[in-house]
């Protein structure tokens, strides 16, 4: 009787899990609706929430552009050696005279000034930069402002005046050149050293000079004229760099 029971148990103990393994293999998975449209999604066991990345975000500069000082007056610096060759300085009132043209006329200095301002050159035809900035001040000064009242002087120093108008002819020269053979005018203003370019106010008291004649010499010269005319910074000359030796 016994043998006979256990045998009943272990049959319902198999019917009871054949059932349940049917059960599970019958089952469906659980469908969720999604935001978009109401479609199903995977099986609920799976996240329902979409994995996101972080998009990078480019950084935009807000700051405002740094504005540009004002332009000033270049400041004039030299050496003692050369300091000590200079009879007047900035702030000081060109000397007046009276020289002669290229036609042999004679003029006072004063007169020939401009409205506005007035660049005097003194030159030689014994030194390149020199008869280099005598051709350059055409096109880089005369012209340019000839009708915003600046006036362009060359003042020649030690030549004939044969040999003074055949260079300023070469250099293609178009604004009045005085020459002193002898140098007695000059030597009221330096005692050596060529060329010289001084830039001067309405009333002919000296605003900047310069000893020499080279790249920096040059753009001071131009923006000293910018800064008293009230101009904005321009382009490049037109003529070339004085930087290497002219020929």
């Amino acid at each position: 009787m016994l043998r006979c029971n256990r045998s009943w148990i272990m049959l319902v103990v198999t019917c009871l899990v054949a059932a349940c393994l049917g059960c599970r293999r019958n089952e469906k998975p659980v469908t969720v609706p999604n935001d978009s449209g109401g479609q199903p999604n995977v099986d609920a066991t799976q996240s329902t929430t979409p994995k996101t990345h972080a998009e990078p975000t480019e950084s935009v500069d807000t700051a405002a552009p740094p504005v540009p000082l004002p332009e000033t007056i270049p400041q004039v610096r030299m050496t003692d050696e050369l300091a000590a060759t200079c009879k007047v300085g900035v702030g000081d009132a060109m000397p007046d005279g009276k020289l002669r043209d290229l036609e042999d006329n004679e003029h006072l200095l004063t007169e020939l000034f401009g409205e506005k301002l007035t660049v005097v050159c003194f030159w030689t035809s014994q030194n390149a930069y020199a008869t280099a900035e005598l051709a350059d001040l055409t096109p880089d000064v005369a012209e340019p402002y000839f009708e915003k009242g600046l006036r362009v002087i060359g003042i020649n120093e030690g030549d004939s005046p044969e040999v003074a108008a055949q260079k300023v002819q070469d250099a293609g020269v178009k604004y009045p050149v005085l020459v002193d053979p002898g140098g007695l005018y000059f030597a009221n203003v330096a005692t050596e050293r060529l060329p010289r370019t001084y830039v001067l106010d309405p009333d002919g008291k000296i605003l900047w000079f310069d000893t020499e004649y080279s790249g920096i010499s040059r753009d001071q010269l131009l923006r000293t004229i910018r800064v008293v005319l009230g101009e904005a910074p321009s382009p490049q000359p037109k003529s070339p760099s004085p930087e290497e030796e002219p020929k």
